[in-house]
């Protein structure tokens, strides 16, 4: 803990390394989320097999399983700088990959690329946000990361799928290659005078996933990250354009008008990131002031809810809100979660409970897609919609009883008062 005064600790406002970390890493998420909007209703474009984009939405996140801790040893060796601008530009490199070619292959080892780059990119961007938080506003900043960092998944689903039904799926990834390059371009100068030596503290304990298998309540936390992961972005955000497509065809019809399936996956893909721009920062305030694990089961019980109602309803009109429920479900939990993560992870603990986080996260996520489009039939996918939403319910029931007794944030000091006491 800082041994700065509480007014001197906390912040009034986001500071400047937050603001610019988030948006170098939002723009590389273009190429990335638009493959999320477009793969699944267009595999054709491609000449690939449902299973198959199943397999390609899936392996970027199930290489971060090993990349998560080569990334950590990468910016213990060479410092942050340099690895995260070796990121953004393979990142502008796959994008490029996504758009200029259909052989399998290639497309594989782009997306195992990409696993890399975000392992880079989220360690040393969460580096810097920890960095300047204190616990009056880790979730609020938090937050706010994540807020601006999804507006480059909002433009990769909605100008990527409109652009997509425009003009085709080449032009459009040239296109955010171009903007990734300059946004690259624009972060490299900006940071020039910044220290290229500087290094994260690593002191013990790397990717060690003994950091939160050993501990009761990071345990429960990683599996929660794990669900929401494999729930939200994983099934939901990879099958949508599945279960639309397979609803009804290659339009819908809505109030008269008539949207290609594509652009409408896009926009409700647009919708769910662009919730994350108001409410990640609001919810994360809210989880300061009243506590991670009222925001947290909550989020599962509305996450169950809008997964039950989309594998039993055939309406569009009762699609639309629970689509929106599991979107809002999803921000809340991302947002309570990571903080809860940086309540309980002291420093000479960070490292390893940052790292092995995101690979509960990472498997989450992975498995999702893989397991979502493996089966290519609705009915099997409203199953697994009706398994997801009991999941949601059984992981809130986990936090309740693993957290009863307080907040994170005042169970990580007590023990911080412990440990003062024995030494």
């Amino acid at each position: 803990m800082s041994d700065l005064p509480r007014e001197t600790r906390a912040y009034r406002g986001i500071p400047l390394p937050v603001i610019a970390v988030a948006l170098a890493v939002g723009a590389t998420l273009l190429g990335d989320s638009m493959l999320y909007a477009v793969m699944p209703s267009r595999p054709e474009a491609w000449a690939l097999s449902v299973p198959a984009v199943g397999i390609l939405l899936s392996v970027n996140r199930l290489v971060r399983l090993v990349t998560n801790s080569v990334a950590a040893w990468i910016i213990e060796r060479f410092g942050q700088r340099l690895p995260f601008v070796a990121a953004l530009l393979l990142a502008v490199l796959v994008t490029l990959c996504y758009g200029w070619t259909t052989a399998f292959v290639v497309l594989l080892v782009a997306r195992m690329g990409w696993g890399l780059c975000w392992s880079t990119l989220r360690l040393g961007a969460f580096w810097t946000v920890l960095s300047e938080a204190s616990d009056d506003n880790r979730g609020l900043l938090l937050g706010s990361y994540q807020a601006i960092v999804r507006m480059g998944s909002v433009a990769g689903a909605l100008v990527g799928a409109a652009l997509t039904d425009a003009f085709g799926h080449r032009p459009t990834l040239t296109l955010f290659a171009a903007v990734m390059a300059a946004t690259a371009a624009v972060w490299i100068l900006s940071n020039r005078g910044r220290a290229r030596g500087e290094r994260s503290p690593q002191p013990r304990g790397g990717g060690d996933l003994r950091a939160v298998l050993g501990d009761r309540r990071l345990l429960v936390t990683g599996s929660g990250i794990l669900i929401t992961g494999l729930v939200f972005s994983g099934l939901v955000t990879a099958s949508l354009g599945f279960y639309l497509s397979s609803h009804f065809g290659q339009q819908i019809a809505i109030l008269g008008i008539a949207l290609g399936v594509t652009s409408a996956t896009g926009i409700m893909l647009g919708v769910q990131w662009s919730l994350g721009l108001p409410l990640a920062p609001v919810l994360g305030h809210l989880s300061d002031r009243f506590g991670r694990i009222p925001l947290i089961s909550g989020g599962f019980a509305l996450g169950a809810s809008g997964l039950l109602a989309l594998a039993l309803t055939q309406s569009i009109w009762l699609m639309l809100p629970a689509v929106l429920a599991a979107f809002v479900a999803s921000t809340a939990l991302t947002v309570s979660l990571t903080a809860t993560a940086g309540d309980l992870a002291p420093p000479e603990r960070r490292s390893a409970v940052v790292s092995s986080y995101a690979t509960f996260a990472d498997l989450g996520s992975a498995l999702g897609p893989l397991i979502g489009l493996s089966f290519a039939s609705l009915a099997t996918l409203r199953g697994l919609y009706g398994t997801a939403a009991l999941l949601l319910l059984v992981a809130a029931l986990l936090f309740r009883v693993a957290f009863r007794s307080g907040r994170p944030r005042e169970a990580q000091a007590a023990g911080d008062n412990r440990s003062e006491d024995a030494r």
